[in-house]
């Protein structure tokens, strides 16, 4: 019976973190796709993703446009903000990339106080695009929609991303742009646009995974800059250029958290972290030691 109970624990906890990894994947994606272009770390993914969110529980619960279309015009406009940080990048050519870090730093701060000018003063909920009802139960743990339609979401997207970067003439240009850009150029491929179209992806995945994580995490700015941090951690471990290996890497940091924090390793409340804080340690020590051009992300 004992053991039966643990087993039922350690799923539970393997299911928890498989779907909180999810969030940080979803999160992740942002930051590889604009790190693909251009070798810039896009810290403008957490105010991307909290705007994002913000204009479609503005639109869904405020004025009553159907899910779809408020799904959409969140996207849309996340798209463009992340349009407006690529022309800037594009202009900061020059500048070292730790500066430029700092500006998309700036751009999440301001856009974390333009979304607390339009929330309500409490805490809120968006609904879910997939349904706020609905799902099973798998060992101690339910499965909502939410959960299943953002787990099935961020495959997708992901197998989408790799896809174009590995099989099309766009994922050709992308990458000979951030091997060299100087030599692309030659070669006449149109650098600024490239830029400015991956940055608006960029920005198009944070406002998606800001809609898709909040439900869960409430609108809260600073939970989900949290979010991100350990989406951060996953996207690193893909050498901020796979985005299958970011996935993966996601993956790992929610496990990791899921089984420390509620699994047969149970190490008490808040320490579930401490997996992951590993995750991020190596991560970082792999950047900085075997992967010398990425050795700027210890910053």
């Amino acid at each position: 019976m004992v053991v039966g109970v643990a087993a039922d624990v350690f799923e539970s906890a393997v299911i928890i973190g498989i779907f909180t990894g999810t969030i940080y994947a979803m999160m992740a994606l942002g930051i590889v796709a604009s790190f693909r272009i251009n070798r810039v770390v896009n810290l403008g993914i957490p105010g991307l993703a909290v705007f994002g969110a913000t204009i479609y529980f503005q639109m869904s619960n405020v004025w009553g446009a159907p899910v779809i279309v408020a799904l959409f015009g969140g996207v849309a406009v996340g798209a463009l903000i992340g349009a407006l940080l690529g022309l800037c990048n594009l202009k900061m050519t020059q500048w070292p990339r730790g500066f430029v870090m700092i500006f998309t730093l700036t751009v999440t701060l301001f856009l974390f106080g333009w979304s607390d000018k339009i929330l309500p003063p409490i805490q809120i909920s968006p609904a879910s695009p997939f349904g706020d009802n609905g799902g099973f139960k798998v060992a101690l743990t339910f499965v909502s929609n939410h959960q299943i339609g953002t787990f099935v979401t961020c495959i997708l997207v992901t197998l989408l991303m790799a896809l174009v970067v590995t099989k099309t003439r766009i994922g050709i240009y992308v990458r000979a742009i951030y091997d060299d850009g100087d030599s692309a150029a030659t070669l006449g491929i149109p650098i600024g646009y490239f830029v400015v179209g991956v940055w608006a992806v960029a920005g198009a995945l944070a406002a998606l995974a800001g809609i898709l994580v909040s439900p869960r995490t409430t609108l809260d700015p600073y939970l989900i800059l949290f979010v991100t941090i350990w989406a951060l951690a996953g996207s690193i471990l893909g050498g901020l250029e796979s985005f299958g290996v970011a996935f993966v890497g996601s993956i790992l940091v929610g496990l990791s958290q899921g089984i420390l924090g509620g699994g047969i390793i149970h190490l008490g409340p808040g320490l579930e972290n401490l997996g992951a804080i590993a995750v991020v340690a190596v991560a970082v020590f792999y950047a900085g030691v075997k992967r010398r051009d990425l050795a700027h992300i210890q910053t």
